[in-house]
């Protein structure tokens, strides 16, 4: 157990709660450090003030930030990581695996405790949730699931591309992981991603078939493994695509409850704020995942979206420079050009908005403003100025 060797004023009980969402912050770099010390040990005694000297702040100023931008103490956080890790082991036990091994192995000496905590999080007992995932498993073996993780983890480069080739071969990619391991969440989320980016950025000409898809995979992958941050934060993209904020949003807060450092969870609550018309907490937002993410994949995903903030926040010089950054590392998302067409016209440089309007057509010659406006789960408000940018930079209105 995570034992304090300082006073706490942690007051979570046997009937303790998930973690509250975080602050819109940027995480302070000693959380970070804390996050990574305590996944990397969750198993192990850890003291509030070893803790603090790891992370390089006093004890207090520690347990303050914990609270301050995830919503919970060191120990209810290490304590709620312990029951994800158990949970997923629980999932994949062998006959031969008991509900005292998983407990103990994931830092828990008491099982009534263990027991408690885990009905309270989860609805169900340990091992209730023990024989579902056996029942789940059958006829998967350990070979199948193993090659099914190898697969998933060669197409999710092609997901994160954002770009109409890249996106289709993941979806084929994807196919063959999600036949060999139909409890595995990841590829069904990964896919998820990829069918609304077809249905979104008008990849195909079967957007409303793939908006189903869509759909259908992002609600069996949060609910089949809502444990897994990765899986969870590509589930909440989907929903976003499909103009689903409320889920998005719900399913985003748990990934990052689960794992605040996970940089493309800190990429799509970036894209989050931008969307809710917040400039100022995206662009803050999105620089927490470029510190931890600073190379690709995912990086021009970060960059375009650092534009869209910073045209939020009617900065629009600022804008095409990001977004242009964006597209020079993913040259194949030109669905970004929308927005950067849009500034350059608002920021007055109109022959130049022109002549990159006349590019992103060449790209994508039926495009109209009123399909670049409806893309996006963007506020009004940002929606009509971006129409506004595309109409001054002569784009047809359809």
């Amino acid at each position: 157990m995570l034992t304090m060797s300082t006073p706490s004023t942690d007051s979570e009980g046997p009937g303790e709660a998930i973690p509250q969402p975080y602050s819109s912050s940027a995480l302070p770099r000693d959380l970070v450090r804390a996050i990574d010390w305590l996944r990397a040990h969750l198993s192990e005694p850890v003291r509030l003030d070893t803790l603090a000297q790891i992370s390089g702040v006093r004890p207090r100023t520690l347990e303050s930030h914990f609270r301050t931008f995830i919503g919970t103490t060191p120990l209810g956080w290490a304590r709620q990581m312990r029951l994800a890790r158990a949970r997923q082991e629980l999932l994949r036990a062998t006959p031969q695996t008991t509900v005292t091994n998983i407990a103990i192995a994931a830092g828990f000496t008491q099982l009534g405790r263990f027991s408690t905590l885990y009905r309270k999080n989860f609805g169900e007992s340990p091992s209730e949730t023990m024989r579902r995932g056996r029942t789940l498993a059958s006829g998967t073996s350990d070979d199948d699931w193993d090659e099914a993780v190898r697969l998933t983890m060669e197409a999710l480069p092609l997901a994160f591309a954002v770009a109409p080739s890249q996106c289709n071969r993941a979806l084929e990619a994807l196919e063959a992981p999600q036949a060999l391991a139909p409890r595995y969440a990841l590829p069904k989320a990964a896919a998820a991603w990829c069918w609304s980016q077809r249905a979104a950025h008008r990849f195909s000409s079967t957007r409303d078939d793939d908006r189903r898809k869509a759909s259908r995979l992002a609600k069996e992958a949060c609910e089949l493994e809502s444990d897994d941050a990765l899986s969870l934060t590509l589930g909440s993209g989907a929903f976003v695509l499909l103009h689903q904020l409320d889920e998005a949003e719900r399913w985003l807060e748990r990934a990052l409850v689960l794992d605040p450092s996970l940089a493309y969870a800190w990429v799509r609550r970036g894209w989050m704020s931008a969307y809710l018309g917040d400039g100022d907490t995206a662009i803050a937002e999105l620089r927490t995942a470029l510190q931890l993410m600073p190379f690709e994949p995912l990086r021009h995903i970060a960059f375009i979206g650092m534009g869209c903030a910073h045209f939020a926040s009617e900065q629009y010089d600022r804008a095409v420079l990001w977004v242009r950054s964006g597209l020079e590392a993913s040259p194949g998302s030109f669905w970004a050009e929308r927005v950067a067409v849009a500034a350059a016209a608002l920021a007055g440089a109109r022959d130049e908005s022109r002549r990159m309007g006349r590019q992103l057509m060449r790209k994508d010659p039926d495009l109209t403003i009123a399909d670049a406006t409806q893309a996006w789960p963007f506020a009004p408000a940002f929606k009509a100025r971006l129409g506004d940018g595309l109409a001054l930079a002569d784009l047809p209105r359809g």
